[in-house]
Protein backbone atom coordinates (compact mmCIF):
# COMPACT_ATOMS: atom_id res chain seq x y z
CA UNK A 1 0.00 0.00 0.00
CA UNK A 2 1.05 3.55 -0.70
CA UNK A 3 -0.02 7.03 0.40
CA UNK A 4 -0.27 9.62 -2.33
CA UNK A 5 0.07 13.23 -1.24
CA UNK A 6 -0.85 15.45 -4.14
CA UNK A 7 -0.72 19.24 -4.19
CA UNK A 8 -2.83 20.87 -6.91
CA UNK A 9 -4.25 24.25 -7.87
CA UNK A 10 -7.56 25.08 -6.20
CA UNK A 11 -9.45 25.28 -9.48
CA UNK A 12 -8.49 21.71 -10.40
CA UNK A 13 -10.13 19.96 -7.43
CA UNK A 14 -13.44 19.07 -9.10
CA UNK A 15 -11.74 17.70 -12.24
CA UNK A 16 -9.33 15.64 -10.13
CA UNK A 17 -12.11 14.36 -7.88
CA UNK A 18 -14.21 13.28 -10.86
CA UNK A 19 -11.26 11.58 -12.59
CA UNK A 20 -10.45 9.61 -9.44
CA UNK A 21 -14.09 8.66 -8.85
CA UNK A 22 -14.29 7.48 -12.48
CA UNK A 23 -11.32 5.20 -11.73
CA UNK A 24 -13.06 3.69 -8.71
CA UNK A 25 -11.08 5.50 -6.00
CA UNK A 26 -13.32 5.15 -2.96
CA UNK A 27 -11.98 7.83 -0.65
CA UNK A 28 -9.62 10.74 -0.23
CA UNK A 29 -8.87 13.46 2.26
CA UNK A 30 -8.68 17.07 1.08
CA UNK A 31 -6.89 19.96 2.80
CA UNK A 32 -6.67 23.66 2.05
CA UNK A 33 -2.96 24.51 2.20
CA UNK A 34 -0.56 27.31 1.27
CA UNK A 35 2.92 26.97 -0.13
CA UNK A 36 5.50 28.05 -2.63
CA UNK A 37 7.88 26.43 -5.04
CA UNK A 38 9.83 27.65 -8.04
CA UNK A 39 7.28 30.35 -8.81
CA UNK A 40 7.41 33.33 -6.46
CA UNK A 41 7.07 37.10 -6.62
CA UNK A 42 10.10 39.17 -7.40
CA UNK A 43 10.50 42.74 -6.18
CA UNK A 44 13.09 45.16 -7.47
CA UNK A 45 14.33 47.90 -5.15
CA UNK A 46 16.58 50.54 -6.70
CA UNK A 47 18.60 48.14 -8.82
CA UNK A 48 18.91 45.45 -6.15
CA UNK A 49 17.10 42.19 -6.67
CA UNK A 50 15.09 41.12 -3.66
CA UNK A 51 12.81 38.15 -3.53
CA UNK A 52 9.70 37.89 -1.45
CA UNK A 53 8.05 34.54 -0.94
CA UNK A 54 4.35 34.66 -1.72
CA UNK A 55 2.44 31.69 -0.37
CA UNK A 56 -0.09 30.48 -2.91
CA UNK A 57 -3.35 28.77 -1.94
CA UNK A 58 -3.37 25.13 -2.98
CA UNK A 59 -5.26 21.91 -2.31
CA UNK A 60 -3.59 18.80 -0.90
CA UNK A 61 -5.15 15.39 -1.42
CA UNK A 62 -4.22 12.27 0.51
CA UNK A 63 -5.19 8.90 -0.92
CA UNK A 64 -4.16 5.43 0.25
CA UNK A 65 -4.04 2.92 -2.59
CA UNK A 66 -2.81 -0.53 -3.45
CA UNK A 67 0.57 -0.67 -5.18
CA UNK A 68 -1.16 -1.69 -8.43
CA UNK A 69 -3.33 1.44 -8.46
CA UNK A 70 -0.43 3.89 -8.20
CA UNK A 71 0.74 4.23 -11.85
CA UNK A 72 -2.76 4.75 -13.27
CA UNK A 73 -3.71 7.16 -10.49
CA UNK A 74 -0.59 9.27 -11.00
CA UNK A 75 -1.36 9.43 -14.73
CA UNK A 76 -4.94 10.50 -13.99
CA UNK A 77 -3.68 13.20 -11.58
CA UNK A 78 -1.29 14.52 -14.22
CA UNK A 79 -4.05 14.62 -16.83
CA UNK A 80 -6.71 16.17 -14.60
CA UNK A 81 -4.51 18.69 -12.72
CA UNK A 82 -1.71 19.45 -15.14
CA UNK A 83 -1.58 22.51 -17.39
CA UNK A 84 2.09 22.35 -18.35
CA UNK A 85 2.81 25.61 -16.52
CA UNK A 86 4.65 26.45 -13.31
CA UNK A 87 2.52 25.93 -10.23
CA UNK A 88 0.67 22.80 -11.37
CA UNK A 89 1.72 20.95 -8.22
CA UNK A 90 3.45 17.79 -7.13
CA UNK A 91 2.70 14.15 -6.33
CA UNK A 92 4.50 12.35 -3.51
CA UNK A 93 4.22 8.58 -3.02
CA UNK A 94 5.00 7.19 0.45
CA UNK A 95 4.87 3.65 1.84
CA UNK A 96 2.03 2.69 4.19
CA UNK A 97 2.85 -0.05 6.67
CA UNK A 98 -0.66 -0.81 7.90
CA UNK A 99 -4.27 0.27 7.52
CA UNK A 100 -7.07 -0.60 9.95
CA UNK A 101 -10.74 0.24 9.51
CA UNK A 102 -11.86 1.38 12.96
CA UNK A 103 -15.49 0.33 12.52
CA UNK A 104 -14.87 -3.31 11.56
CA UNK A 105 -11.27 -4.04 12.49
CA UNK A 106 -10.43 -5.02 8.88
CA UNK A 107 -6.78 -4.47 8.08
CA UNK A 108 -4.47 -4.18 5.11
CA UNK A 109 -5.95 -3.75 1.65
CA UNK A 110 -9.34 -4.98 2.92
CA UNK A 111 -9.54 -1.77 4.97
CA UNK A 112 -9.23 0.44 1.92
Amino acid sequence: MKLIKCIIQEGKLEAVKQALLDDGIQGMTVYDVKGFGIRRSQLKNEGDRNYRVEFQPRIMLEIVLTDEQIPKTIQRLMTAAGTGRLGDGKVFVLPVEETVRLRTGESGEAAL
